[in-house]
């Protein structure tokens, strides 16, 4: 029997529609998950089955690439990619662990208050005990915190509020001692003007007292009080598009998206503000040079909602950053389900048209073969090919030859020359339709203008790990 040189087929396995496809190795696995995965129910899995499977791997990274590169990862996903749950859960991990500067690690980490009461939270359902380290982290973040972030950020009714974590943590600064004496004002804030009706929306955007998110989230609140067109584009449509408000939020081109989506109203002159500012929002991707092709799933699994709390598909999603990346460079689209097809867009096509007719189906069908949209683009050499699906191809239609490799992938490559792919894989499931083995194979895993910025680092050779090892410190 061999011991050592095992069969190819090893790396093998079958996804959820008994397709054939590789195994991720745990790191790139556990990547995928940090920087992407809400903890939300899946098509294919439960929040409980996926909450299971990511502590049984962070415990295996922790164990192979140690604790310091675990928390430079979480605060990467946490401060540069917004991700809370999946954050505030390895957070919680690192307590129970010994390495330098933990104690810096936890003060850097937090980006609101409430991510200090998550984590206890977090600690408490994994079994452990508090380090002193993590309370000496979070009692240096709170001594900095301003009336406004202490009053704003009370946590009334929840198991851990501001009051209790200040008992626990000690911080040590005037603000904290007047807010305990109960000498501090309620915060200025929209959910408090709000719900006291001490004031109106359309007074809070006139005095702007609305951050980015809460604007773009309230939108139909604002368009209901009694505002006109004038009023619009004198007070609304430039907190839309400011820049720096827009990349102060952390928020996501998606998000924009979901705001035009949910408008009740629609007036021209915000759906041309969304427009611009979810071409703001994509201002940090990277021109690309060359020739590119996007291929995006439109099967039936990609319908799956982006998230609990998120009335966006995957595929939509998808399409966000589909779209941008067409907007940005030379690049071409394809759609795939069991059939594909190509599609161009006019010049004058602003994104959320694109966004939509990307996301039809257009008879492709409800499965997932990605041969088809190979075959569309066999004639044509491109730099780059980006897949985004959630990589469950089904069995007979799968992307395989008897070799267990990428036969459509390998066959272009061999009629085109050397072409880099990147797997945008959209389910954060344990298997992938890439090859593990192939370097010109890279699974980017998350959506973000954050992530495309490591584009050209790749493409020179780098690894994501190195990016994230190399690149951010606490």
């Amino acid at each position: 029997m061999s011991k050592f040189n095992e069969n190819k087929s090893k790396n093998m396995t079958k996804n959820y529609e008994y397709g054939n496809s590789y195994k991720k190795n745990p790191l790139e696995n556990w990547m995928n998950n940090i920087f992407s995965n809400k903890l939300d129910d899946k098509f294919y899995e439960s929040s409980t089955v996926q909450m299971e499977n990511f502590i049984k791997l962070t415990e295996e990274v922790l164990n192979e690439y140690g604790p310091i590169f675990v928390a430079k990862c979480a605060m990467f996903s946490r401060n540069e990619l917004g991700l809370r749950s999946i954050s505030h859960l390895v957070a919680a991990m690192l307590n129970g662990q010994s390495f330098e500067r933990k104690r810096d690690f936890y003060k850097a980490f937090c980006h609101r208050p409430d991510d200090m009461s998550e984590i206890f939270a977090a600690v408490d359902m994994l079994g452990g005990k508090r380090s002193h380290a993590m309370i000496r982290g979070f009692a240096d973040y709170m001594s900095g915190l301003s009336e406004y972030n202490i009053m704003k950020y009370q946590m009334k009714g929840k198991r851990y509020n501001m009051y209790d974590l200040i008992n626990i943590i000690h911080p040590k600064s005037e603000i904290v001692d007047d807010y305990m004496n109960g000498k501090l004002e309620a915060a200025d804030t929209w959910e408090v003007n709000i719900s006291t009706g001490k004031d109106s929306w359309k007074n809070m955007v006139e005095g702007n007292r609305l951050g980015y998110l809460a604007l773009i989230r309230n939108l139909n609140n604002i368009l209901a009080e009694d505002v006109d067109d004038a009023w619009i584009k004198r007070n609304l449509v430039d907190r839309l598009i400011n820049e720096v408000s827009i990349k102060k939020s952390l928020v996501f081109p998606y998000q924009i998206y979901t705001a035009y989506r949910n408008l009740n109203v629609q007036n021209f002159a915000v759906i041309t503000a969304l427009d611009t500012a979810f071409r703001i929002a994509c201002g940090n991707m990277p021109k690309l040079e060359g020739n590119s092709v996007i291929m995006l799933d439109v099967s039936g699994s990609m319908e799956d909602r982006y998230g609990d709390k998120s009335n966006l598909t995957i595929k939509e999603v998808g399409a966000c950053y589909a779209a941008a990346l067409y907007i940005n460079g030379n690049c071409d689209f394809v759609k795939f389900g069991n059939d594909a097809k190509s599609l161009t867009f006019k010049k004058a096509c602003g994104p959320f048209q694109v966004i939509r007719e990307m996301c039809e189906n257009d008879n492709c069908g409800y499965g997932t073969n990605i041969a088809p949209a190979f075959g569309l683009i066999s004639d044509k050499k491109y730099d780059r090919i980006f897949v985004v699906s959630d990589m469950q191809v089904m069995k007979r239609v799968s992307w395989w030859g008897s070799d267990n490799c990428m036969s459509s992938y390998n066959t272009y490559c061999a009629n085109n020359g050397r072409t880099i792919l990147y797997s945008f894989d959209l389910g954060n499931y344990s298997n992938q339709i890439a090859n593990p083995n192939n370097p010109d194979v890279h699974l980017m895993t998350a959506l973000n203008d954050n992530v495309f910025k490591m584009l050209e680092y790749v493409e020179n050779g780098g690894k994501l790990y190195d990016y994230i090892n190399d690149n951010y410190h606490f």
